[in-house]
């Protein structure tokens, strides 16, 4: 039915109902209601929109309901990270006053650090340390031979979960052995373990201490330290600072590495740890330290007796067998290549414990990479041949070289 083509006018005292007044239909004029009605609703929806106008003026406001957030236990909220102030704001302000004599360079430079530094305040995070251990424990089958040290190591976290935050501390550790027996991989792998980014310095090649302290400012090519630099560019308070080959370090007493060394793995002496470029004290005493060496007796003496020393033996046969299977894992993941390993090439591989880790590792790198090469999903490491002894004096037959199996399937 058609709506008329002129409306009928409402009884006197009523009027259409809300919004409907607008709409020009016959319906929507046969709903009435008392006009002092009408005008209560028209007044309400004037003060809400007064209202809403005036909210979205406030910054901040929003007008939706928050959410009740339900907690799940499938996701457990993460615990805030331990903080520690490693830098004082007040004495990076005095640093960035004495760069302004400076070269210009330096004065660039030294202040972006100091910039770096100064974020958060200064403070940085300390290893949540329930996640370590349980990392730690996952580690174990791929360091057999480094039982002594992790034990030590889960002890010194344990303790450390229950002090203070300022009283974070993880002794200094000093792994000895021959060439290829794990001691980089093992320190290596504790950064991983404790979430935190590593440094490694190499004390063999080591020029001099400043390395680790900063250069005299009067020098135009000084530069801020290796330590500071560690410390102002990340996020952790306790990165981990590996000191490579310490047995190897240069006598010349004019630049001493060692005394730095004293100082930086003394707990007292590291929490005022002063870099020279900057002339900056700050707070180094939680950086983890791990010192490598081959020859026990060349470490200096000052050196041994600030850290605890652990003689590491080669690895057995079946600590060698999980770490290649655990390169061949690592390869896949970073490749996305589905290639397994021969298995009796591993076997072989793994038996032979006169070939050091990195050797080892290398194989089977290169056995992945031909495979990828050849198109086959199949890596069989090749098994270098036993050195043998040279003989003295005559040799009465010819005894051939074992053969090497290699290649990929």
């Amino acid at each position: 039915m058609s709506s008329p083509r002129f409306l009928p006018e409402h009884p006197p005292g009523f009027l259409p109902l809300g919004e409907l007044s607008v709409l020009r239909s016959a319906t929507a004029w046969q709903l009435l209601i008392p006009a002092d009605t009408h005008s209560a609703l028209v007044t309400a929806r004037q003060n809400c929109r007064d209202g809403a106008e005036a909210k979205e003026e406030i910054p901040g406001w929003t007008t939706e309901r928050p959410s009740a957030a339900k907690p799940s236990a499938q996701t457990p909220p993460r615990r805030k990270p331990r903080l520690v102030q490693i830098f004082d704001p007040e004495t990076l302000e005095q640093a960035r006053e004495r760069l302004r004599v400076g070269e210009w360079d330096q004065q660039r430079y030294g202040s972006t650090l100091l910039d770096q530094a100064k974020s958060e305040g200064g403070y940085r995070a300390l290893p949540r340390l329930g996640s370590a251990l349980n990392r730690l424990e996952a580690s174990r089958p791929l360091f057999g031979n480094l039982r002594e040290p992790i034990e030590k190591l889960k002890i010194e976290l344990t303790l450390a979960s229950a002090m203070r935050s300022k009283d974070f501390r993880i002794r200094p550790v000093l792994l000895t052995g021959q060439p290829g027996v794990g001691k980089t991989q093992f320190a290596l792998k504790l950064a991983e373990i404790l979430g935190v980014p590593m440094q490694k310095w190499s004390a063999g090649s080591a020029q001099a201490g400043f390395q680790l302290t900063g250069g005299d400012g009067a020098w135009r090519s000084a530069r801020p330290g290796m330590i500071f630099e560690m410390l102002a560019k990340g996020t952790s308070a306790a990165p981990v600072f590996i000191l490579d080959e310490v047995d190897k370090i240069s006598s010349d007493n004019r630049y001493s590495v060692t005394a730095v060394l004293l100082d930086l793995l003394e707990g007292g002496t590291a929490k005022t740890f002063e870099d020279s470029f900057l002339r900056a004290t700050f707070d180094a005493s939680r950086v983890v330290h791990v010192l490598t060496a081959n020859d026990l007796d060349a470490v200096p003496p000052a050196l041994l007796s600030r850290v605890e020393v652990f003689d590491i033996p080669p690895p057995a046969a079946e600590q060698r067998l999980q770490i290649i299977l655990s390169e061949a894992q690592r390869l896949r993941r970073a490749t996305g290549c589905r290639i397994e390993l021969d298995i009796h090439a591993v076997e072989t591989l793994a038996e032979r414990c006169d070939l050091d880790l990195r050797k080892t590792q290398r194989l089977v790198a290169d056995a992945f990479a031909t495979a990828m090469a050849s198109g086959k999903l199949v890596a069989t490491p090749t098994v270098p041949g036993r050195a043998r002894r040279r003989a003295i004096g005559f040799v009465a037959e010819h005894q051939p070289e074992e053969k090497a199996s290699g290649g990929a399937q």
